[in-house]
């Protein structure tokens, strides 16, 4: 975070800006002399859509793509550069997995794992390794969460509104979702809604929300060390009983059960 004493210090800020720019002007005119250009952007595109699509494949295909350019250089030590490089890497990939059905918590802590360790390893080839470890991990998280979602009967639904009321949901899981906040959302009767969803879908609203909370669930207790009543609580129930009822009666598994099986271990 950046405080605001130093966002209003002019001074810094207009010395660090002239200082940029320098550089940017030194740069530019440099890569136009020797004719250097950056590694292509489409070609970045394909690499985080592969991500936000637990694509595996394309992920593979996209990081074995030969193409002409470099990446930037940012910082004036090799190894400090390469890292840098990195941590870009993995944040933009953890952004990927978060628009690709990832809990944001999740995402954010594996990100912060990866880039810790990155700042403690000195060899640069180990570094860039963990780099592409990191972005297919996350493209399997997505996956997963993909694959728990198609393994359900229901169908996918052509009608706007619903694919609207599925939105709202997958933004609001966590927190304690109402039939009555989804129809104001979407500017339509409650009933009607509840009607035309059972009826496109095969499953009420309310088993549809707890469905997709038992899935982002599943995901917390896999990858993340939280216990089980701050998990209830991130995602809106109203105890830890209640969650872990809810759970089972989707799971045929409590909570603890799911983890010791399931659960990623140290």
């Amino acid at each position: 975070m950046i405080s605001k004493d130093a966002l209003l210090d002019n001074n810094i800020d207009t010395e660090a800006e002239q200082s940029v720019k320098r550089h940017f002007s030194h740069i530019l005119f440099q890569n136009q002399e020797v004719g250097k250009m950056h590694n292509p952007y489409d070609q970045e595109v394909r690499e985080i859509s592969s991500i936000r699509n637990g694509d595996m494949k394309q992920l593979e295909k996209s990081l074995s793509e030969n193409f002409k350019g470099h990446y930037g250089v940012l910082a004036k030590d090799h190894l400090r550069s390469v890292k840098n490089i990195c941590i870009v890497v993995i944040t933009l990939a953890s952004r990927a997995a978060i628009e690709g059905g990832v809990s944001p918590e999740i995402a954010y802590s594996l990100s912060d794992s990866y880039i810790y360790k990155i700042e403690e390893l000195s060899d640069s080839q180990t570094i860039q390794r963990l780099c592409r470890q990191a972005e297919y991990e996350y493209t399997r998280m997505v996956h997963h969460i993909k694959q728990q979602r198609h393994s359900n009967p229901r169908k996918k639904s052509n009608n706007p509104r619903i694919n609207q009321c599925k939105d709202y949901i997958f933004k609001h899981l966590h927190e304690k979702i109402s039939i009555k906040n989804i129809a104001q959302e979407l500017k339509t009767n409650s009933n009607y809604l509840a009607e035309l969803f059972s009826q496109s879908e095969g499953i009420t609203i309310r088993d549809f929300i707890m469905q997709e909370k038992v899935n982002l669930a599943k995901n917390l207790l896999i990858y993340s060390e939280y216990s089980y009543s701050e998990i209830a609580t991130n995602l809106g129930f109203c105890s830890q009983s209640h969650f872990g009822q809810n759970f089972k009666n989707v799971t045929h598994l409590t909570p603890r059960q799911f983890r010791e099986v399931y659960g990623v271990k140290s």
